[in-house]
């Protein structure tokens, strides 16, 4: 019966209620122990299995959903650096597209000082 020490509060309430008793959160650890110990039909050996298995189910839920979100934060590192290697890419873009602008109005301003100078001396003629 010492078996019924291990595991949480929450377990003995699993097993009471897989045992068909009527256990509620606001009875005590010790209650709870008393009620299922006291059960029509208990037997030491089958509970004790009922119940290593219910806190073994307990700590692979818990394994399960700590791998879980280890995977999602994972997921979440990937999509950030994803987003920020975007946003580098569209800045380089939008930097490459303002020094092609650049380039392309003191091209024109070259063309525009030169065809004046052309014009000037075409009147000087």
């Amino acid at each position: 019966m010492a078996f019924l020490g291990k595991g949480k509060k929450q377990d003995m309430l699993q097993l009471a209620e897989e045992l068909g008793i009527n256990a509620t959160l606001n009875m005590t650890v010790p209650s709870i122990k008393i009620a299922i110990t006291n059960s029509e039909g208990y037997e030491e050996e089958f509970v004790k299995n009922l119940y290593e298995t219910i806190i073994a189910n307990g700590k692979r839920k818990k394994e399960l959903e700590r791998a879980e979100k280890m995977r999602l934060e994972e997921l979440e590192r990937a999509e950030k650096m994803r987003l920020e290697e975007l946003e580098r890419a569209e800045k380089m873009r939008l930097e490459e597209l303002e020094r092609a602008e650049k380039m392309r109005l003191e091209e024109l301003e070259r063309a525009e000082k030169m065809r004046l100078e052309e014009l000037e001396r075409a009147e000087k003629k």
